[in-house]
C-alpha cells in the first residue's frame, strides 16, 4: 500500500534514527519543509497511533526533539494571523492531537515541560507562547469561526489532560475571561457556548482549594455582571441536559404509564412474538456504560456561577417564570433549573450501577448543585411553587422500588427532595461515597430548615402534597446500613460525620414536625417510623462510641459531636415515650399500634423533648469539585 505524503514524513521525523527536516528535504529551508507538511491534511488516525504508542521514555528521550520542534512549530502557524487558513487549522489540529496522546502517559510536570519545551527552564517562554495564541485566536473577532472553535477545542483538551499538574498554571497567568466571554456572547461563535463555559470552569478549578485568591477566573465569575454572558450559558447549558435526560429515557422509557398507553401496552404484549415478553424494568448495567453523556458536563459551569455568582442564580430563576404563548422556548426545551433536577434524579440513581470513578463524580456534581441550589435565596421561594404541568420535572423511575407517582404541578422542591431519596435508595454499597451521601443529608436538612423557618407545608400551603414517609425511611435505611456494615466499608472515613448529620436532621423534623408536615397523618406517620426505627437509631450510640471521640483541638469535630449526642437523645426520649405507650396497651398490630400513636398525638400534642435553638440556617460549603482528571473526550 502506497503511504500519503504526510504519513511518509512524520514517519521518517519520527523513525528511530530520527532524521531532521534538513535530512528529509536536502536543500530546503526549514521553515518551508515545516510550511508544506502543515499544508497537508492530517491524518488522524496515523498521528494519533503513533504518538499514542510511543513509549514515555522515548518521549523523554530520543523523541523529544522532533515532539518540541512540532509543537512549538504549530503554535508559531497557529498564531501566524497574515497565515493561510488552511495551514492555521492543520497546525491547531496536530496540536490537539499530539497533546491529547501525549498528555495520556500519565506524565508528571516536569516530564510534560521537558517534553514539549525540550528544557524545563524553557518552559515558561513555550507555554506562553501556547497560550498567548489560544488567546489570541479566540479573541480574534475576524479569525474564522472554524478556526476559533478548533483553538477552543485544544484549550479544553488541554487543560482536562493536564488535569491538576504545573503546565496548568500558565493558563492563570493570562486572563482568558474576556475572549472566552466574547466567543460565547458573540452572534458569530455563541454556539460554541458548550465548550467555552466549559474551558471556563476548568480553569476555573485548577487548584481551586489552595489558590482561590490566585484564579483570575474565580474572581471574574464571582464579579462578572455580563447578564448576556450568563443567560448564554443557561441556554446552552439547558439544551445539553435536556439531551442528556433524553439519552437516559432512551435506554428505558420510564414515562409514567398514561390509560392509552396502558392499553396499547396490553394488546402489544397480547401479540404472538410479545406474549411471554417482558421488558425489565431496571436497564441493563452495560446499557449504562456510557451514561451520563459527555453533554452533561455542562452542569460543572452552572455549579460555578450558582456557587459564586448570586446574580446567577436571579438569572436561572428567570428560565422558569410563564412565558408568553407565543414564546419558542416553549416548544424547546424545560426550564435549565427543571432540567437540572430531572438530570440529577437519573445520574444519582445509576451512579453506583457502572461503579466507575466517571459516574460517581458527576453524581458529587450533581450533589453539590443541589445543595447550593437549597442554600440560594432567590431559588428557594421559587422552588416551593407550583410549576405548570407543560413544563413538569422527569425524574428517573428505572430502578425499583420506584417513588410514587409526581403530581405534574407539584412544586419543584418535591422534586429537588426525591433526587436526594434516589441518591440514599439506590448507592448503599460497600464501596460508600461518604461525601456524596454527607452532601445529600446536608441538602435535606437545608430544605428543611427552610420549610420550618418559613412555616411552609408541602401540601398544605404548597399543593400538591409531599410524601415524605420515603424520605424518613431512605434516611433510616442509611443509618441501619452504617451499623450493620461499619466493619465491611471501604471508605475513605467521614462515617462519623455522617451518621452525626442523619441523627441532627431526624432530630430537626422531629422538633419541628408541625411547622412543615402537611397534615396530621404526615406527622403520625413520621413518628411512627422513629418508633418502628428505635432498635437502628439506638445502636447509632454504639456506633459513634466505637468510631471515637474527637480531639480537644478540634474545636468544629467537639460541638458536632455534643449536638449530635443531644439530638440522638431527644429522639430516643420521643421514641422511647411512645414505645411506652404502645407497651401498656399491650398492642398487636402494626394497625392498632399506628392508631394508638395517631390519638395520643391528637390529644396531647406531639411529644418531644426540650427544644433547641434553630434560628441560624444550616450552611455549608460544598467540597471544591474539579473533573479535570477525566477524559476530556466524556
Amino acid at each position: 500500500m502506497i503511504s500519503s505524503r504526510y504519513v511518509t514524513v512524520i514517519n521518517k521525523l519520527f523513525q528511530a534514527s530520527g532524521l531532521s527536516p534538513a535530512q528529509i528535504s536536502p536543500g530546503q529551508d526549514e521553515q518551508r519543509f515545516w510550511q508544506e507538511l502543515l499544508s497537508l491534511e492530517p491524518d488522524h488516525a496515523f498521528l494519533t497511533r503513533l504518538l499514542s504508542t510511543l513509549p514515555k521514555d522515548e518521549c523523554l528521550g530520543s523523541r523529544k526533539l522532533v515532539l518540541h520542534a512540532l509543537f512549538t512549530v504549530c503554535i508559531v502557524f497557529a498564531a501566524d494571523r497574515k497565515g493561510i487558513e488552511e495551514t492555521r487549522t492543520h497546525a491547531v489540529v496536530t496540536l490537539c492531537i499530539m497533546l491529547r496522546s501525549v498528555l495520556a502517559k500519565n506524565l508528571a510536570g516536569w516530564e510534560v515541560m521537558e517534553i514539549f519545551a525540550n528544557r524545563v527552564n524553557e518552559a515558561d517562554r513555550v507555554f506562553m507562547e501556547f497560550v498567548g495564541m489560544i488567546a489570541d485566536v479566540l479573541g480574534d473577532i475576524d479569525a474564522p469561526e472554524a478556526l476559533r472553535h478548533q483553538v477552543l477545542q485544544l484549550a479544553v483538551v488541554f487543560t482536562c489532560s493536564i488535569s491538576q499538574l504545573s503546565p496548568g498554571a500558565y493558563f492563570l497567568r493570562r486572563d482568558l475571561f474576556p475572549c472566552i466571554a466574547k466567543v460565547i456572547t458573540s452572534p458569530d461563535t455563541q454556539r460554541f457556548t458548550f465548550e467555552a463555559s466549559l474551558l471556563l470552569s476548568i480553569l476555573a478549578n485548577f487548584h481551586k482549594s489552595d489558590a482561590a485568591k490566585l484564579n483570575p477566573y474565580l474572581q471574574r465569575i464571582r464579579d462578572t455582571q455580563d447578564t448576556e454572558l450568563m443567560r448564554k450559558i443557561c441556554w446552552a447549558a439547558g439544551f445539553a441536559l435536556d439531551a442528556a435526560v433524553k439519552a437516559y429515557r432512551e435506554i428505558s422509557d420510564d414515562s409514567v404509564p398514561t390509560f392509552a398507553k396502558s392499553v396499547g401496552a396490553l394488546f402489544t404484549s397480547l401479540l404472538p412474538d410479545r406474549a411471554l415478553a417482558m421488558q425489565p424494568l431496571d436497564p441493563p448495567r452495560e446499557f449504562l456504560k456510557t451514561q451520563p453523556i459527555e453533554a452533561t458536563v455542562s452542569l460543572l459551569p452552572v455549579f460555578e456561577f450558582l456557587f459564586f455568582n448570586p446574580l446567577f442564580a436571579q438569572l436561572l430563576v428567570e428560565t422558569t417564570l410563564p412565558k408568553p404563548p407565543d414564546s419558542k422556548h416553549n416548544a424547546l426545551v424545560p426550564p435549565l433549573a427543571y432540567n437540572i433536577l430531572s438530570l440529577s434524579s437519573y445520574v444519582l440513581t445509576h451512579a453506583s450501577s457502572s461503579a466507575s470513578l466517571r459516574t460517581l463524580a458527576y453524581a458529587n456534581l450533581a450533589m453539590n448543585t443541589l445543595l447550593v441550589m437549597s442554600e440560594n435565596a432567590h431559588i428557594m421561594p421559587v422552588f416551593c411553587k407550583p410549576t405548570s404541568s407543560k413544563e413538569a420535572i422527569r425524574l428517573c423511575r428505572q430502578r425499583l422500588p420506584l417513588l410514587p407517582v409526581p403530581a405534574p404541578t407539584r412544586a419543584p422542591i418535591c422534586a429537588l427532595l426525591d433526587c436526594c431519596v434516589l441518591w440514599l435508595r439506590h448507592n448503599l454499597h460497600k464501596r460508600l461515597e461518604v461525601y456524596t451521601f454527607t452532601t445529600c443529608i446536608w441538602t435535606c436538612h437545608r430544605v428543611i430548615w427552610y420549610l420550618q423557618k418559613g412555616r411552609m407545608r408541602l401540601g398544605e400551603d404548597i399543593p400538591p402534597k409531599y410524601d415524605w414517609l420515603e424520605l424518613w425511611k431512605a434516611v433510616v435505611d442509611l443509618l441501619g446500613f452504617l451499623s450493620g456494615k461499619l466493619d465491611s466499608l471501604m471508605t475513605t472515613g467521614g462515617i462519623e460525620r455522617l451518621v452525626q448529620e442523619a441523627i441532627r436532621l431526624l432530630d430537626l423534623a422531629l422538633r419541628r414536625a408541625d411547622l412543615f408536615l402537611p397534615t396530621p397523618t404526615a406527622i403520625h406517620e413520621f413518628i411512627y417510623e422513629i418508633i418502628r426505627s428505635s432498635a437502628v437509631i439506638r445502636k447509632q450510640t454504639v456506633l459513634l462510641e466505637s468510631l471515637g471521640q474527637p480531639t480537644s483541638v478540634d474545636r468544629g469535630a467537639l460541638l458536632r459531636s455534643d449536638s449530635a449526642s443531644k439530638a440522638l437523645s431527644r429522639i430516643l426520649s420521643t421514641a422511647a415515650y411512645y414505645e411506652g405507650k404502645l407497651e401498656s396497651s399491650g398492642t398487636r398490630s402494626a394497625k392498632d399500634a399506628f392508631r394508638i400513636v395517631s390519638k395520643d398525638i391528637e390529644q396531647n400534642g406531639l411529644h418531644t423533648a426540650h427544644d433547641a435553638d434553630d434560628t441560624d440556617p444550616p450552611y455549608a460549603h460544598p467540597a471544591y469539585f474539579s473533573p479535570m482528571n477525566a477524559d476530556p473526550g466524556n
